[in-house]
């Protein structure tokens, strides 16, 4: 019995200890494929990881290599990978590296050498030096640099912002020109000892020779160029001046009776003063008082009227008698036509003969003939049974007309049209009249 007993005893702890022993095999076993998946899944991930980062890079050289850029030296256009390994050895790139702006430093020992250093600086190098050291230096004048070139040698500038020195590099340049041109670029007002090619109708001056003549005036650029500020400051001035009496007398004008200040403004007078105004004004009301006393009007086109309310030129009974003259010539003769026939035959015979005459004399020529023309037309209304109203200058000539027809002298001859229209006796006439009488 015990023996048995011994034995199932021994069955009981066998089986108990295979079961152990499985257990511990079953799960050892479980553990090692546990860790061989989990290492399997690992490498697959670390593989698609790979995988990805791969196919990223690819895509980014893709594109590098179809990118391209341009150099920043030398402008030529190279793909990313390339332009990094051309900028190395670029030729640009080292010649731009040697063009870099090098840090200057001024070595001055003490003031005076400083100032010592100044005085061989032109004005204008003065003037740029205030402005980059923020100094002012005694010497400089900066008020003269507008009035310069950009040369850098304080020469004046003559016409076009330029110097007679820069200006002749231009294919436009003159070495010649006219008085005028001599006057107004250069201010020069004494021509006397100045070289000259005298032409027919002008004057050339060589600009070297103008040059020379203003530096030896002045004797140097620098007092030149002080002498052109100077005359322009006081043209500002006198222009300042000038437009203040102009808005003054603008002003003053508004006062005045509006008739004046329309034909004011028609003729284009240009007052100076309130003063010059009132004596405008007090002409302007004489002589219109004085035409429509006769049925006359103040005509803006008349030199005559004009002359006389602006400059006071003859008195108002010749301006009325003459604007009335004119009056009936224009309205009840052939005056004009008979004008024109006078000049007319005076131009044929300077053709003829090839006669030249200056531009005044000719005028003065023209002139001539319409007094002839006046004067006849005179003497034939005067002689004439007409019931027109003469003018007024008219009938004062008849009394010398009616000396003359008493005479028996014929009074369309030359001689005596004058004296009949004129007033005007030769000594010839006047003989003859003496013994008529």
């Amino acid at each position: 019995m015990p023996r048995y007993v011994s034995l199932q005893f021994n069955r009981g702890t066998l089986s108990n200890v295979i079961l152990v022993l499985w257990l511990q095999f079953s799960f050892c076993g479980n553990m090692e494929r546990s860790g061989e998946d989990a290492a399997a899944a690992g490498n697959d991930q670390r593989q698609r990881k790979r995988k990805r980062s791969l196919t990223a890079r690819a895509a980014e050289d893709a594109e590098l290599r179809a990118a391209t850029c341009a150099c920043p030296y030398c402008g030529k256009e190279f793909k990313t990978r390339g332009l990094k390994i051309h900028e190395k050895h670029c030729k640009s790139k080292k010649a731009k590296a040697q063009e870099k702006a090098r840090v200057y430093k001024w070595s001055i020992i003490n003031d005076n050498a400083f100032a010592h250093i100044l005085g061989f600086l032109s004005n204008q190098s003065l003037t740029k030096l205030q402005g980059v050291t923020g100094d002012r230096y005694p010497q400089c004048q900066s008020h003269l640099s507008r009035y310069c070139c950009a040369c850098e040698n304080d020469n004046p500038v003559i016409v076009n912002g330029l110097c007679g020195v820069c200006e002749s590099t231009l294919a436009a340049y003159r070495p010649l020109i006219t008085k005028t041109e001599a006057k107004t670029w250069y201010g020069i007002r004494d021509f006397a000892n100045i070289p000259c090619d005298v032409r027919r109708r002008y004057t050339l001056y060589a600009r070297i020779d103008l040059e020379k003549h203003m530096l030896e005036m002045f004797g140097s650029r620098l007092e030149w160029v002080k002498s052109i500020a100077l005359k322009k400051t006081r043209t500002q001035k006198r222009a300042a001046v000038k437009r203040q009496k102009h808005d003054e007398a603008e002003a003053f004008l508004q006062t005045l009776p509006v008739a004046f200040g329309v034909y004011a403004r028609q003729l284009g007078l240009k007052p100076t003063n309130k003063a010059d105004l009132e004596v405008y004004s007090a002409r302007f009301l004489t002589l219109t008082a004085a035409l429509e006393a006769r049925h006359l009007s103040l005509r803006t086109d008349s030199q005559l009227c004009k002359k006389f309310i602006a400059f006071g030129a003859g008195l108002v009974e010749n301006v009325v008698d003459t604007m009335e003259e004119m009056a009936f010539l224009f309205g009840h003769t052939a005056y004009a036509n008979r004008c024109k026939q006078k000049i007319a035959a005076i131009s044929e015979e300077d053709r003829e003969f090839r006669i030249w005459y200056p531009r005044e004399e000719y005028e003065e020529m023209k002139q001539d003939c319409r007094d002839d023309a006046k004067m006849e037309l005179c003497v034939e209304y005067l002689e004439g049974d007409n019931s027109l109203t003469l003018p007024h200058k008219w009938e004062r000539c008849r009394e010398r007309f009616d000396r003359v027809k008493a005479a028996g002298m014929e009074p369309h001859h030359n001689g005596v049209e004058k004296y009949v229209y004129m007033d005007q006796l030769s000594g010839k006439l006047r003989r003859r009249l003496a013994n008529r009488a």
